[in-house]
């Protein structure tokens, strides 16, 4: 592999994801009811084009990088590095047959013809290796993709034979596992999928998803989330899967790998349902409007709530971290049911301050009771005894009951001050609960009009 193959991956994924960029660009001049939107997918672009594309340094490493991207219009770059490169077959499930075979011989001749730009040459090769081996599915794309090159009337079929081959015993030359049928399985139906994206054909799409691929393909995410894309730009229903992608926590994924149409209607309808729904997903926070706030954790629940409703940008934000959305939500509740009850508890512990400081000024006037004066002088050692005795347990219980209130005003004057603050243990809170209140607050601050979203949702 060389430095030249590594340019061009390089800037084949920076052209892709360059092209995402203007087109959101774009839609956001369109409609600015989304531009806020736009802007913080075209950040997530960015930061993929740093991390991802200028980031690898090595073959390897762009290889790695294709394997896991889900950026559209770069399946044939796999297809092609895959073919000539044992790692990235192994990794994407391209298998090779046997050097016996024909179709073998004449798909590793048409490879070097497509590599060297021979394309009229490779188109014979890949066409024979085909006809000697119609189940040869590496023969069957670089066909596919020769004739792209070729700029021939595009013929979707050989796509849609692709991806019904993969239903049936396509790897019947290997002692396949099921784990290497399943990736070749996939990747095979995700080239389709990507090719017939880009073509607009997203009615083949829909109609293979739902009746032709296997199971375990339409959970594979690359799959899953094109399937999705064809729905919103033609108009279908989506709803399920939306829902199903912000409960995964996978939202960004298919935020930032949806191939987005400039003068789609679809799009803006789907970009404003994506802010809907998870605003809909939100826990109750009616209580947060209020202004007279008293404790720290109520201003920057009431600040949080604000920028929720009213800054696109925190909430896409929010449904972008990986953590599921039931997570975020139940972290969510817990931060609003502190806020809402920090009043109460506040009172509460300021009541009891002072009911325990009232009750160490009571114990300071208890005094020792006074003795008959004893008559019979008999009695008088046992008197003087019991007078010893009881004034010594009266003392000591004056002792333990003022210790005791002191510790208790003490922890209460702490708990009183952490309101100001930050956030108190309460008896009520779990050790968990409390921990994940004070995450909120201190990465919000209010001040400042900062949050830190990662902090608060990234482990």
């Amino acid at each position: 592999m060389s430095a030249e193959n590594l340019k061009s991956i390089k800037s084949r994924m920076g052209w892709q994801v360059g092209l995402q960029a203007a087109t959101l660009l774009a839609v956001g001049g369109v409609s600015g009811s989304v531009r806020d939107q736009t802007e913080i997918i075209r950040d997530s672009l960015d930061s993929l084009q740093s991390e991802t594309i200028e980031g690898f340094n090595s073959v390897n490493d762009a290889i790695n990088s294709l394997e896991a991207s889900l950026i559209s219009g770069i399946e044939d770059i796999k297809w092609y590095l895959g073919s000539i490169d044992d790692k990235l077959g192994k990794l994407i499930g391209l298998i090779e047959y046997p050097q016996a075979t024909e179709s073998t011989e004449q798909f590793k001749i048409g490879m070097e013809l497509y590599k060297q730009e021979f394309y009229l040459k490779a188109l014979k090769c890949f066409e024979s290796s085909v006809d000697k081996n119609p189940l040869n599915l590496n023969a069957k794309t670089g066909l596919y993709l020769t004739r792209k090159q070729l700029k021939k009337n595009k013929n979707y079929e050989i796509l849609i034979e692709i991806i019904r081959l993969t239903g049936g015993n396509f790897l019947y030359h290997t002692k396949a596992t099921n784990e290497i049928l399943e990736n070749s399985t996939n990747y095979f139906i995700n080239f389709c999928f990507g090719e017939l994206l880009e073509a607009k054909e997203y009615k083949i799409i829909i109609d293979n998803y739902e009746n032709e691929i296997s199971g375990f393909s339409k959970e594979h995410l690359a799959i899953k989330l094109k399937y999705i894309n064809a729905l919103v730009l033609s108009g279908k229903t989506y709803d399920q899967y939306l829902d199903e992608v912000l409960t995964e926590g996978q939202l960004e994924k298919l935020m930032v790998f949806f191939k987005y149409e400039e003068n789609n209607k679809y799009v803006v309808s789907f970009l404003e349902k994506v802010v809907d729904f998870i605003k809909k997903r939100l826990p109750p926070s009616e209580y947060l409007k209020e202004n007279n706030k008293q404790t720290i954790v109520e201003k920057k629940a009431a600040y949080f709530k604000k920028m929720l409703d009213n800054d696109v940008k925190t909430l896409m934000q929010l449904g972008f971290f990986e953590t599921s959305l039931s997570k975020k939500v139940k972290a969510l509740k817990t931060f609003y049911d502190a806020a809402k009850s920090a009043p109460e508890q506040l009172k509460i512990a300021q009541n009891l301050k002072k009911t325990n400081q009232a009750n160490l000024k009571i114990i300071e006037t208890i005094k020792n009771p006074k003795f008959f004066n004893e008559p019979n002088e008999f009695c008088l050692d046992a008197q003087k005894e019991i007078i010893s005795e009881t004034n010594k347990n009266i003392t000591k219980y004056k002792q333990k009951i003022k210790s005791s209130l002191k510790k208790e005003v003490n922890l209460l004057d702490k708990i009183i001050s952490e309101f100001d603050s930050g956030y108190p243990k309460l008896e009520k809170d779990s050790t968990e609960s409390c921990q994940i209140v004070r995450t909120f607050v201190s990465n919000i601050d209010d001040l400042k009009k900062v949050i830190s979203l990662e902090k608060i949702f990234t482990k």
